[in-house]
């Protein structure tokens, strides 16, 4: 009888987008929903919308991540908050060329992307706690 083959390590990244991805999904599509019956179909779409781009945003950013821990160690903090910044602005060229069109509501848009993304980063940070193993050291001299 052969042993099982080992699973592979997750990764902390990839935990830490499924910890994002799964309850932000069901928000980004449970609060269009909301919306439609609070005010009707236009700010569903625009509440869809911003789910969506919340989405969208935040999982590049995770995506950016990976690729600044690959560079040194020294440049890990500027890189981390590099990406900051770069969704921020994309974020705000989203928002602002979206708010310049006539068939969107701004309010559900904003509201529905704030919320999804920090549903995601509360995701993100149990996901990150999840991925993590517990070491376990006896040191020399402890115990017998």
């Amino acid at each position: 009888m052969t042993a099982p083959a080992p699973r592979p390590a997750r990764t902390p990244l990839r935990s830490m987008l499924q910890g994002g991805l799964v309850p932000g999904v069901p928000v980004a599509l449970i609060a269009p929903l909301l919306a439609w019956a609070a005010a009707g179909g236009g700010a569903a779409v625009s509440a869809l919308l911003g789910g969506v781009v919340s989405l969208a945003i935040f999982v590049l950013g995770v995506l950016g991540i990976r690729g600044v821990l690959m560079g040194p160690t020294a440049t890990t903090m500027a890189g981390a908050f590099g990406v900051f910044v770069l969704q921020m602005a994309v974020l705000a060229v989203v928002v602002w060329s979206l708010a310049q069109t006539t068939w969107l509501e701004v309010t559900p848009l904003v509201l529905v992307f704030v919320v999804v993304g920090l549903v995601f980063q509360v995701g993100l940070v149990v996901g990150y706690l999840r991925s993590r193993s517990e070491l376990s050291v006896t040191l020399s001299g402890e115990g017998s």
